[in-house]
């Protein structure tokens, strides 16, 4: 199975090194909406200037400082008390928004480079699937379905290593997703081929968390 970026071939009149995909553009869109919308909703007044949300601070800040922030660190930069850093990280870590990493006996927090599954899946135009953490696909939208001649109840739950459909098995295998899983985000919208078993696709993956907390990507695919 070979792994490779950037091959010089067209659909729809463009080569996806050089044109922006739709689902692309979909998921970087969700991505600023949901974190804004996030940052928006359920507005409590605090004793800081402004009376600015506390978790749109909080979001500033870890945006500011990109290697992470204690609570302490997060309490003193935003002028609020530890109480309520604390009570509005585990709200942000619950939605996905940051991530927590134990570094010695200090839990540092910084921005998550995940999305929320729900805000993405139903609008891609493209073939998708969604990965668990266990490496088991969770859902097949209909394009995916469609283009495999697959029924999603046949395909939700199956181990992407050991699936009857050459594309997951191929998928299972490649850096692509284990990249995503591992919360790596490619910032350049980068479609790969992947090609093996007598078929070739474009697959693009990116991290996501899932409804119940559950860390995991979706793969787009497109034929080549």
């Amino acid at each position: 199975m070979r792994s490779r970026s950037h091959r010089r071939r067209t659909w729809g009149g463009c080569t996806p090194e050089t044109a922006l995909s739709q689902s692309a553009r979909l998921i970087n869109l969700c991505y600023y909406k949901e974190n804004k919308l996030d940052m928006e909703e359920e507005r409590e007044p605090y004793p800081a200037p402004g009376c600015e949300d506390g978790r749109i601070r909080i979001l500033t800040v870890l945006e500011e400082e990109t290697h992470g922030l204690s609570i302490s660190d997060i309490s003193r930069k935003i002028d609020l008390n530890r109480n309520s850093v604390a009570k509005y990280l585990n709200m942000l870590v619950i939605a996905g928004r940051v991530e927590m990493q134990v570094v010695g006996s200090a839990r540092v927090y910084r921005l998550a480079h995940r999305l929320p599954v729900s805000a993405i899946f139903p609008f891609l135009p493209d073939a998708a699937v969604t990965i668990g953490s266990d490496f088991r696909v969770r859902r097949a939208n209909a394009h995916f379905c469609n283009l495999f001649d697959l029924d999603e109840t046949a395909v939700a739950g199956s181990d992407v290593s050991k699936a009857s459909c050459a594309i997951l098995r191929l998928l299972g295998t490649s850096d692509r997703l284990g990249e995503a899983m591992r919360g790596e985000r490619d910032d350049q919208n980068t479609w790969h081929l992947l090609e093996g078993e007598g078929c070739a696709y474009f697959v693009w993956t990116v991290p996501v968390v899932f409804e119940d907390q559950d860390y995991g990507a979706v793969a787009v695919i497109r034929p080549v």
